[in-house]
């Protein structure tokens, strides 16, 4: 299998088809959801905004470092597509009354950490590192999210933000699989190790995936279920990862996908103690104003 792309046609598709918050009707009725889906929704969707927040860091640094100047326009476009997800989010998290108007919710421990990296490190990571992330990210969050959202549900605002956002990542996953097989394929092994080597060999970049990164996947997992998700979903979505890059030469001898693919199937075979056991080491590291060198 190949992911075929054609990038010209990617960035006039990225550039038509931008919208903005203020395109939709944020006082429109239905937006009483009741308190349980307030209650259960609320930890996730603040999981979520930080998520996003964080995509957004790591496409405008791989729009910066790019060599291909219509992958650097593209991942641009990524970059503003994210932000907007977070504020489009947050909106629906204030109409909802999950947060004061005024209010922004705080970043877990994780977030946190992994947003003090990225804003220091990130544009000195390769996109090809990158390139076998963020897939995984995105269709772990959003390939359950929105199915499961239509379903619990019923503010039609909702259903309009979230169609708006799952055809943006629509997107990012066509360019994601496209760019982790054009990095896999003409990037030599070495090359590609030496890339991850000296992405990882950074202490504040293993900071963010030690503290960061993986042991967020566990405690957003955590949300996840508790707004209603089932284990089965989830897991379907991570298959679907392994199984796009399995199906793809070029992506399938990728070096950092293949780390994640470890990771994956970890996950299906109920493996998560690292993942734990990373979460609790974070949360006894979280110290106000702790810093660690680049």
């Amino acid at each position: 299998m190949r992911f075929a792309l054609d990038e010209s046609a990617m960035l006039e598709k990225c550039r038509r088809l931008q919208w903005s918050v203020a395109d939709i009707d944020w006082e429109a009725p239905g937006g009483d959801v009741g308190d349980e889906a307030r209650r259960d929704l609320a930890p996730f969707l603040a999981d979520l905004y930080w998520i996003e927040s964080i995509a957004a860091i790591v496409f405008q640094a791989m729009s910066e470092t790019a060599t291909h100047p219509r992958r650097a326009a593209i991942f641009a476009s990524f970059a503003g597509d994210e932000q907007r997800h977070a504020d489009a989010e947050l909106l629906l998290m204030r109409r909802w009354k999950m947060v004061g108007r005024r209010e922004v919710p705080a970043p877990n421990p994780n977030a946190r950490n992994l947003i003090r990296a990225l804003d220091r490190t990130a544009h000195r990571v390769h996109p090809a590192v990158f390139s076998a992330i963020i897939p995984f990210t995105e269709l772990v969050l959003d390939g359950a999210l929105v199915k499961h959202l239509e379903v619990k549900i019923t503010d039609p605002v909702c259903g309009e933000v979230f169609k708006r956002i799952n055809a943006d990542e629509a997107r990012h996953l066509a360019v994601d699989f496209y760019l982790l097989e054009q990095f896999g394929a003409t990037l030599s092994g070495a090359d590609v190790r030496r890339l991850a080597l000296s992405a990882f060999s950074r202490p504040l970049v293993m900071y963010g995936l030690l503290l960061g990164y993986l042991p967020m996947l566990t405690r957003t997992r955590k949300t996840i279920e508790r707004a209603g998700l089932t284990e089965e979903q989830l897991l379907a979505c991570v298959r679907r990862y392994v199984a796009l890059g399995d199906q793809s030469k070029g992506a399938a001898r990728h070096p950092t996908y293949r780390v994640f693919r470890s990771i994956s199937r970890g996950i299906l075979a109920g493996r998560a103690d690292v993942g734990e056991l990373l979460m609790k080491v974070s949360d006894l590291c979280d110290v106000p104003g702790w810093r660690i060198a680049a």
